[in-house]
């Protein structure tokens, strides 16, 4: 019995941590989507703080983690932002790339509790839990290391960066995230997948 189950957890890993057409097209469309939508809000600057925008885009490197993994969810944060904020003027930043893939590769971890499904209210519970920390680690690791990038103080990073993205990022990503993976399982059901 315990062989089974540990072939059983094997074979989960691989799938979860594989990548396949489907996976790479999810994350293509996921990078397209966050960069396109994210162009609309770049504008919408949060005052008081330093070139942080109000993104409720954010969701959609969150909703693809959960559904598709953490690769699809690191590739729709990372590239999606890079692509939002190049094609909107506001410069090209590394380190906030990189943690936008964060938020989506941590994300996507909930996979391994849910695989991508959403029909009981404690997997979506999961994934609410798995976007808080992808968030807070993903825009930790941004707000931090502007401390070297940018050029900002400790205060400065935590104050002006990392407060009001982390927050605009849990408020948006928390409220959105459960109506999409919602509106996902009920559109898969009745398609008959």
């Amino acid at each position: 019995m315990a062989t089974v189950e540990k072939e059983r957890s094997s074979r989960q890993l691989a799938t979860i941590w594989g990548l396949d057409v489907k996976k790479i097209v999810y994350a293509a469309l996921g990078a397209a989507l966050y960069g396109g939508l994210s162009i609309a809000t770049n504008a919408l600057q949060l005052p008081g703080a330093g070139n942080v925008s109000f993104r409720p885009a954010i969701v959609i490197p969150l909703l693809f983690a959960a559904l598709f993994g953490p690769w699809v969810g690191f590739f729709a944060g990372g590239v999606g932002n890079l692509l939002g904020d190049w094609l909107s003027g506001s410069g090209v930043w590394w380190n906030w790339d990189l943690g936008n893939g964060l938020i989506g590769l941590i994300t996507g971890l909930v996979v391994y509790y849910t695989l991508g499904r959403y029909l009981k209210r404690k997997n979506i519970i999961f994934a609410e839990v798995f976007a808080i920390l992808g968030i807070v680690v993903g825009i930790g690791f941004a707000s931090i290391t502007d401390i070297w990038v940018s050029k900002l103080s400790f205060s400065a990073a935590v104050i002006g960066d990392f407060i009001p993205s982390a927050a605009s990022d849990l408020i948006n990503g928390l409220i959105l995230l459960p109506i999409l993976l919602i509106a996902y399982t009920a559109a898969v059901r009745r398609s008959g997948r």
